[in-house]
């Protein structure tokens, strides 16, 4: 016996996305790439952050993008807060950089993967199954923020798609 099959062949192109310009009242500076090599595969996060001058503590994802021309747009009536999707409970989020990705907002970077407290210049390399660039969970055309130790808001940037 024979069998023939026909099929209709589809490119499957997967997301890349990276920081846009930075606002905000920081002087840091640098980048943060989000790519994936499959749809549903872990989210590769690659940062690098220059000029902290030690004064950072975490950085996330928001939930709205920046708001450009905003005389604040790092403002929490801007970008809202951490995006949170699955209105996981914080407070039961064990310490940054301790537990498991599923343990944490999808959101918090730093939760996941540790806090930028006393950085001058940060590079580091992450695969995140829980940081979606397609779906109703993207952090497509979001913010992601860094602040400082004391939690307030130093810098901005819009997570942008990569053409």
């Amino acid at each position: 016996m024979i069998l023939i099959a026909c099929a209709n062949v589809t490119e499957v192109r997967v997301p890349t996305a990276r920081l846009g310009t930075w606002f905000g009242p920081g002087s840091s500076s640098g980048q943060v790439r989000f790519s994936q090599a499959a749809p549903q595969g872990p989210t590769e996060i690659t940062v690098s952050l220059k000029n902290l001058q030690s004064l950072a503590g975490g950085y996330h994802v928001h939930i709205l993008p920046i708001i450009v021309g905003s005389s604040d747009p790092c403002s929490n009536a801007n970008i809202l807060g951490h995006f949170n999707p699955l209105a996981w409970n914080t407070s039961s989020s064990p310490s940054p950089g301790v537990g498991t990705v599923d343990q944490y907002e999808i959101g918090d970077i730093s939760g996941k993967f540790g806090m930028l407290t006393g950085q001058n210049n940060f590079d580091a390399m992450y695969m995140d199954p829980n940081m979606p660039l397609t779906g109703p969970y993207s952090i497509m055309g979001r913010s992601v923020v860094v602040h400082y130790t004391n939690g307030s808001r130093c810098g901005c940037a819009l997570v942008g798609l990569v053409q």
